[in-house]
């Protein structure tokens, strides 16, 4: 037996058991099937009065269609033809109704696992958003925070980004925000955030993306102004640091820290 005709008998079967309920009438199956639509007729007048989440959309529209449907076959005068009518059609409605309720679980499924990949997408695009930015943010960051080289500080007291002059220091059109970590550039009428900050609990450099933040894999340890990469295991100290108390960036000597 091929699986086509397997599937056609599985769709005739409600209708052949229903032409032979009608075809033998016979008086102890009819009353099977009588019985079997009183109980339905009750269960479905209970279940219609609880205000359930499965009684009012999974048990009772079932229930409701099966008894209607009674109710139509209610005028047939040959006894066999309404009861294997109903069996016949009950049969088919209960299969449909599995169906739709199957139908809905998977679209449920479906847009789950879509929210799912759309909020992942979102982050893996804000994260690449951020990654391919990164070489040029993080150099900025890096210069920002005084980490590209000899001659720049970030003003403990103002946040200012200052350069080394020939009598002392001089301020950029850059500075971080003191109580925000936001780098921000001088406009006309103020200071204007940009896309990268300085997270002031953890010191991580952070860029701005699609959901918000997102961290960057450097940070300034908060307590010792090392400059850290983040290993497989946590962070990893580099020979680099931010000092705490002069803003000016540093690399490790043989003696201690050193100015560059």
């Amino acid at each position: 037996m091929t699986d086509q005709t397997l599937r056609i008998l599985i769709l005739l079967a409600p209708l052949l058991i229903g032409g032979i309920i009608a075809a033998i009438n016979a008086d102890e199956v009819n009353e099977t099937t009588e019985n079997a639509e009183a109980w339905t007729r009750k269960t479905q007048s209970s279940v219609s009065r609880k205000n359930g989440w499965f009684s009012r959309f999974i048990a009772n529209p079932v229930l409701w269609l099966i008894v209607t449907f009674c109710d139509w076959t209610d005028g047939f005068e040959h006894r066999g033809l309404k009861n294997g009518t109903r069996v016949a059609v009950t049969l088919y409605l209960v299969a449909a109704w599995c169906f739709v309720l199957y139908a809905a679980f998977m679209l449920a499924v479906v847009l789950v696992v879509g929210g799912v990949v759309i909020y992942i997408v979102f982050k893996v695009l804000a994260s690449s958003n951020s990654d391919s930015s990164f070489s040029q943010g993080f150099e900025r960051g890096k210069r920002i925070m005084g980490a590209a080289g000899s001659g720049q500080r970030v003003n403990p007291e103002t946040g200012r980004i200052q350069k080394q002059g020939l009598i002392g220091w001089i301020d950029t059109d850059e500075r971080i925000d003191p109580e925000t970590g936001n780098v921000q550039e001088k406009g006309f009428i103020g200071w204007k955030d940009t896309e990268t900050r300085i997270n002031q609990e953890t010191g991580n450099l952070q860029h701005e993306g699609f959901l918000g933040y997102h961290d960057s894999d450097i940070r300034i340890n908060p307590d010792t102004g090392i400059i850290q990469k983040k290993g497989l295991i946590g962070w990893i100290d580099t020979e680099e640091r931010i000092n705490p108390d002069s803003g000016k960036h540093q690399k490790k000597g043989l003696i201690g820290w050193i100015d560059d």
